[in-house]
This record gives structure tokens, sequence and C-alpha cells, in this order.
């Protein structure tokens, strides 16, 4: 027999009433309403879900009302016929009331999350990006409602304005909030995955930089460099490593392996956000001991005691430039050098892309491993040392060092 409205008011909790066992009205079809011992009112569905019975509290009484009961009731019945949990579906409603699905919610989580563990000025381009141009499009938007279409858009819409490298930091900054997100339980798809294939290619920018027979000269240049001395060392340390000026300027002691002679540099500070390693051949490891002996701070390597932080960009593009080489040579150069030498000689081409840490744009690229062909990008880093050392002292015959030679015939 159905409940009526007269009824439910007129109900009390009975003696038998306890605080574990409430009186059960039943107002037929498995809706129940539950008198507690306070005297406080409740609406019970009880239903079957994979087999199971179970109950999911759906109101208080009066606050809804009787045919309101019902209708919550009707819905729950309708959400097991299309096989969706209602305890489920509860929760989901619950976490869109409060917020904590919203998109911008769980990004300023990732966003606070990596501000203590990154490179300020990174944190300041991606956290930049995140507000310019991600949050407009997608910050109110629950994080079940986002499509891949959504997040294509984000990255079109930067690529249309040309700046085709940061369209695919923003995808790939998406994607790693949707991760977030996986990771706290609140999705089990990230539609970022992917979505940087389809925008165009990759444009290579050509950097100014000196050619191989020019070298000898450049180094000898930047051993008469008469202002700061961590650039000086910094330009050096570039030219034995052939890493990025970015990642130079944020290297720290702590990401320096001196039983193995490597310098681990952490996922978030890559451009292609995963993790890369530097063989350090003695040269490199000899200029870290010098700078190690100046003191300048116990945290970065290459820090500028002025500015009380890591150097500028400027700092060495400007160094160059007071030697000489302005439309000639960047820190960006070094890798061209290197990159064009070392495959010159021989060398094999994938190792020197994964120590180069180029983007590469295909399933490879998903199973990219760090370590890959360590011990002879390791060979390669001495040689390149020594290729260094050897045109510095003017010693090379056609800009060749014999072993260098050697080295790239035997693995060749």
């Amino acid at each position: 027999m159905s409940l009526t409205d007269t009824q439910i008011k007129r109900l009390k909790p009975t003696p038998k009433c306890t605080p574990s066992r409430p009186d059960k009205y039943s107002d037929g079809d498995n809706l129940r309403l539950w008198v507690r011992h306070t005297g406080s009112k409740v609406w019970v569905s009880d239903y079957k879900y994979n087999n199971k019975r179970q109950s999911l509290t759906i109101g208080k009484y009066p606050t809804m009302s009787l045919a309101d009961a019902r209708y919550r009731h009707n819905e729950i019945k309708a959400l097991i016929e299309q096989g969706i949990d209602p305890k489920q579906a509860k929760k989901d409603q619950q976490a869109n009331r409060d917020g904590s699905k919203v998109f911008n919610t769980i990004a300023q989580r990732w966003h606070t999350d990596r501000k203590n563990h990154i490179a300020p000025t990174t944190y300041s381009r991606d956290y930049s990006q995140y507000q310019r141009d991600i949050k407009p499009a997608i910050g109110q938007m629950n994080i079940d409602d986002i499509t891949a279409p959504d997040i294509l858009a984000i990255g079109k819409a930067i690529e249309a304005r040309g700046a085709t490298d940061m369209a695919r930091r923003a995808i790939r900054q998406t994607g790693q909030i949707f991760k977030q997100a996986i990771r706290e339980g609140l999705i089990t798809h990230n539609p970022a995955n992917d979505l940087t294939e389809a925008l165009k290619p990759h444009k290579v920018k050509h950097h100014s930089r000196i050619t191989s027979q020019q070298l000898p000269k450049l180094l000898q240049d930047i051993d008469s460099y008469d202002g700061d001395i961590l650039v000086k060392l910094g330009l050096w340390f570039m030219c034995y490593t052939f890493v990025r000026t970015q990642e130079l300027r944020f290297m720290e002691w702590a990401e320096i392996d001196y039983q193995a002679n490597v310098w681990r540099i952490p996922a978030d500070k890559m451009k292609m956000d995963r993790p890369h390693l530097v063989p350090l051949a003695p040269q490199a490891i000899a200029l870290l001991k010098t700078i190690k002996g100046l003191g300048f701070s116990n945290q970065y390597v290459f820090f500028n005691p002025t500015t009380r932080k890591p150097y500028s960009t400027n700092a060495f593009i400007t160094a160059l430039w007071r030697l000489g080489y302005k439309g000639r040579m960047t820190g960006h150069g070094f890798r061209g050098l290197a990159s064009t030498t070392l495959h010159e000689q021989g060398f094999m081409h994938e190792a020197i892309e994964l120590q180069l840490a180029h983007e590469k744009e295909n399933k490879i690229s998903k199973a990219y491993n760090g370590a890959q062909h360590l011990p002879y990008r390791t060979d390669m880093m001495h040689q390149w040392a020594n290729f260094i050392d050897d045109a510095y002292a003017g010693k090379l015959d056609n800009v060749i060092h014999a072993n260098f030679k050697a080295l790239a015939a035997k693995h060749g």
C-alpha cells in the first residue's frame, strides 16, 4: 500500500526503533521511508544491481517530498536499466556540485604540486600558457565532458598563431592534467593521447652557428673571455655536452651522479617532458669541480651571485656577441655543430638523436628509454670532448681527431 503525505506527517519512532534499526515503511516498488529514533525521516531506494541487493539514501523528508522521492526512485531504476551504478552516479553528481571534477580545479592542483619541484621559469611558462590558452577553453568544464576535439581545438588555435611548439606544449600539458585526474580516481581515460600527431609537422628552426673549421678560433675566443667566470665556464660546458641553454641554466648539483659520471636531467626540465641522461667526459667533470670550488650555490650549478638566481638566457648569448659572434653563433649552435660533425664522422644516427634529446613523432618515442645506447653514447661523448680539446689546441688535421674518427668506424 502506498504512503500518503498525511500518513507520513503522523509517523513517529516506535518503541522498537533504535539507532541501528530504524522503522521502515514501504511506498511500494522498493521505495521506503525510514523513520529514525531521532524522529528524522529519510527516503531510501532499494534495488538490485549486478545481482546484489543494495540501498541508496536519496533524500530527507520533508525537504524531499513524497512526489519527489517517487520521481528520484524512478530515475534510479532508469539508471539500472542503462547499466549505470546508481551509487557511482550519486558520487559524480556530488563531485559536480562541489567542483572537484571541474577541469580548472584539477589543473590548479597539478600546477601547485609541480611548483616546488621544477625550475621557476618552467613553472611560470606552463602556468601562463594554462591561464592564456587552456583555461578559457575548457577550464570550467566537467572533466568527464571534455573530448579529444575540445583539446585539439586548443592546439589548433595556438597553431594558427604560428606557435607550433607552444601548441604541442598545450596539448601535452592538458594530457598531464588528465593523468592527474586518473591518478586521483576521477576518470579512467585520457582524451589528449596522440593528439599532437594531428598538428602540423614541426618546422626545424636553424640557429646561427659556425662551421667545424671555425671551431678552433671560437674556443680560443671563449678561453680569452674576460667577463663573468661562470658564463665562460658555461660556454665551455655547452661545448663539451651540447645541451640546450635552458637545461644548462637550471642544472642542479643533486642531478649529477659522480659515480657514473652522468648528469640525470628530470623530465620536467626537458622540452619533451621525459628524463634525459648526459654522459660527462673527464673534461666536463673537471669543469664542475672548478665551479663547485667557487661556492656560489648549493643548489644550482650556474648560479648568478648578483641576482641570486640561475643565469638568464641572455647571459650566454650576450657573451658570444661580445666575442664577435653576433649573428654567427648561439648557445643552440653548439648542438647543431655537434650533430653535423658526429653525423659526418659516421656515428650512429639514433645515438646522436638520443643524446640531443630530439622529439620523435612516432611510436618509437612512446617506448623512450633514456639509457638506450648509453655505453655507446658515453664513448661518443668522451671522444667529442677530446675533439673539442684538440680543436682548441690546434692539433686537428682538417678538424678530425684520429681517435674520434677511429671510434666512429668501430661503432659504425
